[in-house]
Formats: C-alpha cells, sequence, structure tokens
C-alpha cells in the first residue's frame, strides 16, 4: 500500500505539539511551516496537507492549550460539591497540582499577545474566557466568577515569567476574600459563625 500523508494518523497530532512548544519557547513570530516542521520531524511539504494556511497551525496550536487545561480546571470546578471546594481548585489551578505547566503558561502568553493583534485569536481566548466563566458560575455569582476568573488569568501570566512559587495559603485567602466579597459568606463560614453566636457564656462557679 501506498505510505502518504493520510496514512501517518498520528501526525496532525505530533505538528500540532510542535507548533505549540515552539510558540512557547521562541514566540509566534518563530512558528513558520520550515521551524515547525523540523520540531516535529515530519517532511516540510506535509505541513500545508493538514494546515492550509500558516494562521490555521497557530490558532490549532492555541486551541490544544484548551484542551489540555480544561480537564484541570473547567471539568474539576463544575465537580466541586460547594463553593469551598471550588476554592480548592481554583488553588490547586493557580500553585497546586492541576497548575498549568511552564510551557503552557508561556504559550498563554503568546496567545494573549497575538490575540492583541488578531481578531481571530482574541475570539478563541473569549470563548476560552466564557467557558471558564460559566464553570465558575455553577458555585459564585457572575460578578464574582469574572473576578476569580480574572485573578486566575494574572497569577498564571505572573508565573509565566516569574518562577518563585506561590504561598497556597496566601492564593486560598484571596480567592476567599474576593469570593465573600462578591457573594458573602458561604454555607461554611455561615455555620461558624452561628456556631460562635450559640456558645453558652462561661459562668463563675461561686454564682
Amino acid at each position: 500500500m501506498r505510505k502518504g500523508i493520510a496514512n501517518d494518523p498520528g501526525r496532525r497530532q505530533r505538528i500540532r505539539d510542535a507548533a505549540a512548544a515552539v510558540i512557547a519557547e521562541e514566540g509566534v513570530e518563530a512558528a513558520t511551516y520550515r521551524r515547525v516542521a523540523a520540531h516535529a520531524e515530519v517532511p516540510l511539504g506535509s505541513m500545508t496537507y493538514y494546515f492550509p494556511k500558516l494562521t490555521d497551525l497557530i490558532t490549532s496550536a492555541f486551541e490544544l492549550l484548551g484542551e489540555q487545561l480544561r480537564p484541570r480546571y473547567d471539568t474539576p470546578l463544575r465537580e466541586a460539591v460547594d463553593r469551598q471546594a471550588a476554592i480548592e481548585v481554583l488553588v490547586e489551578a493557580t500553585c497546586g497540582s492541576t497548575r498549568a505547566t511552564p510551557e503552557q503558561l508561556r504559550l498563554g502568553r503568546e496567545m494573549h499577545r497575538c490575540g492583541s493583534r488578531s481578531p481571530t485569536v482574541a475570539a478563541q481566548i473569549a470563548s476560552l474566557e466564557a467557558e471558564a466563566i460559566d464553570a465558575l458560575r455553577t458555585h459564585f455569582t457572575e460578578p464574582a466568577a469574572r473576578a476569580l476568573d480574572a485573578l486566575v488569568e494574572g497569577w498564571w501570566v505572573h508565573q509565566s515569567w516569574n518562577r518563585a512559587p506561590l504561598d497556597p495559603d496566601m492564593v486560598r485567602r484571596a480567592f476567599t476574600s474576593l469570593a465573600r466579597e462578591f457573594d458573602g459568606p458561604d454555607d461554611h463560614e455561615k455555620l461558624d459563625e452561628h456556631d460562635e453566636l450559640d456558645e453558652p457564656e462561661e459562668h463563675d462557679a461561686g454564682q
């Protein structure tokens, strides 16, 4: 059987992975057909078979970022049992076990930089943001969800160039304070306040 491009089902994904890696390491401007083909170790002539336009390749690399982060961010948020659990998901996504890799953080920064000039990429960013806010609205009001999403994005941008680790307790306090500012105390906090009010007063033994 003739060996053709279509008979290599994994090639398209290797090209996408390579494009994302090149953009993350060297910037959007470096993502040429030749550079990405060399990184993916595929024939240069195969590039236009999968991505007829260079912009198609770049936007596909950015789509890959959403595909990678969605299972570690959106899905856990929707599955969180309450607001406190949702805040823990945000902490983990910011500085814990599900946080983005350095490469993903750099890719995200390049995506925003490109989106400031490209309407197509700007629409991609808006779509990812809408998904994140929709997931946050499972536990928070719309204003709180938007504020929390902006804080997460800000920390991700910060970590794309600053490798100093974030303090999880500080991050947790920031998310909790922001949520409380918009939505008030959650059920756990209300219960704690109620318990404090219901504590019996201590009296001297001699009275």
